[in-house]
């Protein structure tokens, strides 16, 4: 127990409320330093339908808000001196978000920052190096979400290029992943569409110039998971795990051949997210495939990490 004259360190609750999946941090920061206490994943699906309807649906809502009970009351547990909160694809597109954010306020206590997507690539820089200030520069992140992707590049003390796009492996399995299993027409449809996309919005990227690849958020850590084919997750053998193209394309291939039932007994792989990740798996294999990258460092930080280095940021630039 700390005593009266040593001082303990700020003890802070993340709260990062993506389209597919609703994540939690409680963290004590001293010196700058992330050391983790409790981390938690919900796959809650608030974006489900957004892409098609232009709007967050009751039941979505219900689960969103059952779930930050959950994690609010772990703060309390915690003792944790402050939330930080962020929304990111889902609830810049739900033109009813104001509607979530209300409820989530009035029932829970927790005020929500809804942020850019540019801001979403520059926390989630911040989060996915926080533990990794070894890497051969320049470096690249990758964020694929439910809703979009974020890439950036820069240097590990700064980020120069910040860009979010709006494909994600939620969005892409509603638009064109529709039979069980995938056709072959609809798993290239998604290459397509993800490839047009990145050619558009990132032509003026500098990609051949970087030097480390990393991937964060759920896509990438579960496709890391299902390459060690674990039973159990286990962060230490994520972090930093060297995903190769090669191993990425079988993954994919494999995905691609299963029906749903099928996906979601494969070791590695949560069944929550069974019916995502194929999307995902082809978004990364196609962005690596278009800027010639062999291989990605997983980093199990992200922007729950980066949340809690950045608040200044977040409350500069909600949207």
């Amino acid at each position: 127990m700390p005593t009266d004259n040593v001082e303990r360190a700020a003890r802070l609750a993340s709260f990062d409320l993506g389209t597919n999946t609703f994540l939690l941090l409680i963290a004590e920061i001293k010196d700058g330093q992330i050391m983790p206490i409790d981390e938690r994943e919900t796959i809650v699906r608030l974006g489900k339908g957004v892409d098609a309807a232009g709007n967050l649906n009751e039941e979505a809502m219900q689960r969103g808000l059952e779930c930050l009970q959950e994690y609010r009351r772990l703060t309390v547990e915690h003792q944790c001196e402050k939330i930080v909160a962020v929304g990111t694809s889902a609830l810049r597109q739900a033109a009813n978000r104001q509607e979530f954010l209300q409820r989530a306020q009035r029932e829970t206590g927790v005020a929500i920052h809804v942020i850019s997507g540019e801001t979403e690539a520059r926390l989630t820089y911040l989060g996915a190096l926080s533990n990794k200030q070894d890497l051969a520069e320049p470096v690249a992140i990758i964020d694929i979400g439910g809703g979009s992707t974020e890439v950036v590049i820069g240097t590990l003390d700064e980020l120069e290029q910040a860009q979010s796009l709006e494909i994600g492996s939620v969005r892409l399995t509603e638009r064109f992943l529709l039979s069980d299993p995938p056709a072959a027409e609809e798993t290239a449809a998604v290459r397509r569409h993800a490839e047009a996309m990145m050619q558009q919005s990132w032509a003026g990227q500098d990609f051949y110039k970087v030097r480390s690849l990393v991937g964060t958020a759920g896509t990438i850590t579960t496709l890391a998971a299902m390459a060690q084919k674990m039973r159990d997750y286990d962060p230490a053998q994520i972090d930093r795990f060297l995903l190769t193209k090669k191993t990425l394309r079988s993954l994919a291939a494999e995905l691609a051949a299963l029906t749903l039932a099928e996906r979601k007994r494969l070791p590695g792989l949560p069944p929550a997210r069974a019916d995502v990740i194929l999307a995902g798996a082809l978004i990364l294999e196609t962005f690596m495939d278009l800027y010639d990258f062999d291989e990605i460092i997983v980093s199990h930080r992200g922007l729950r990490h980066g949340v809690l280095l950045g608040e200044d940021v977040i409350l500069e630039a909600q949207v």
